[in-house]
């Protein structure tokens, strides 16, 4: 089993999408019951840390990295899946180029090895077969257009509430 990371640096779409994705959570959750990330905060996760130690020697790199990275609107605009086990909200082609090259630009920068890269916006992880085919179904006519500006970086804690509004007291950086 794969440990979840304690601290995540992450983008936040706008406060009202952040609204919009915990209604879709919800939704889902009536539907299908529990799953891996029901009471996650919507957000777009660019690189994890297993502890603050690790987190700590990296955030003066971050920022360093943060001011040379470009701010730029992004789009997210269908669902999608991986396979039968996460359900997600998918960025349009040049908002999937920017975001990955965002996150493959962080890992290198620091000397991380990534594995693979794709920029999603989670609505429902750990599903199977019958949960994934639900999910497509009840937002089958529901239409997604999330646009915003992706201009900073912000930091997660596992486990941690965050209350609408609260996001920019755990900014990192603006890019």
């Amino acid at each position: 089993m794969r440990q979840i990371p304690l601290y995540s640096l992450v983008i936040f779409p706008n406060p009202e999408q952040i609204t919009l994705i915990k209604s879709y959570k919800q939704l889902l959750r009536n539907n299908i019951g529990w799953f891996g990330s029901a009471n996650a905060g919507a957000h777009i996760t660019i690189i994890n840390f297993d502890n603050e130690f690790s987190l700590q020697l990296h955030l003066d790199s971050i920022r360093e990295f943060c001011k040379t990275a470009l701010p730029q609107k992004v789009t997210l605009n269908k669902f999608d899946s991986f396979g039968e086990r996460t359900f997600f909200i998918a960025s349009d082609s040049a908002s999937q180029h920017y975001l990955d090259n965002l996150i493959v630009g962080l890992h290198q920068y620091l000397d991380f090895k990534i594995q693979n890269t794709h920029a999603h916006l989670s609505i429902a992880r750990g599903l199977d077969a019958q949960k994934m085919k639900t999910a497509f179904e009840l937002f089958r006519n529901t239409p997604i257009n999330l646009e915003f500006n992706c201009n900073c970086f912000y930091l997660r804690r596992f486990g941690s509430r965050t209350k609408p509004g609260e996001e920019c007291q755990n900014k990192i950086r603006n890019l």
